[in-house]
């Protein structure tokens, strides 16, 4: 008399493998974008925290460049992300998971309302509207909107939101 031992075969593993990841892999998919999509709006708001604390110390808001040009002489000092490390902001929080890897390598995944640079916080009529950073998405039709048809956005007043890619346009560039 056989007695079968306890377990599986390899065979009986894959087939409920194969039959598992044919039913969750979209899931799984989305779980992992929602992680990606939190992750991006810690980021920001950790930067505009950091901006905040700039600005109630009575500094104006960062003179930075949305995407300094490669052979500018000053690069460095006009790149957001190195502006924003004498601030203790690490280089690590410009990325967003969700960005393409040639946008990550750049060092900065989010658009800078560059048009608000040197500008007072306190002298912007509404700072809750204004944006200050967000998704690079925004800029060109060939790159996907970064998290499920849309991107998160960072306001002056440091509160972060996401937002689908065609309410984008509706957004206040800057005080006039």
């Amino acid at each position: 008399m056989h007695r079968r031992r306890g377990g599986f075969t390899v065979a009986e593993v894959l087939v409920v493998t194969g039959i598992l990841s044919g039913l969750g892999g979209g899931a799984f998919m989305g779980v992992n974008e929602m992680a990606h999509r939190t992750a991006c709006q810690q980021h920001l708001k950790q930067i505009g925290m950091a901006i905040q604390m700039m600005t109630m110390s009575g500094d104006p808001l960062p003179r930075a460049w949305f995407y300094p040009p490669d052979n500018h002489p000053r690069r460095d000092e006009f790149h957001l992300a190195k502006v924003m490390a004498s601030q203790g902001v690490p280089a690590q929080m410009f990325i967003c998971p969700s960005a393409p890897a040639q946008i990550q390598q750049r060092g900065i995944c989010y658009v800078y309302n560059d048009k608000l640079g040197g500008k007072y916080a306190d002298s912007l009529s509404d700072p809750a509207r204004t944006w200050l950073l967000m998704d690079i998405n925004v800029v060109s039709d060939q790159v996907p909107p970064a998290h499920n048809g849309g991107c998160n956005v960072l306001f002056v007043d440091s509160h972060v939101k996401w937002y689908p890619a065609s309410q984008l346009p509706k957004f206040q560039v800057a005080e006039q």
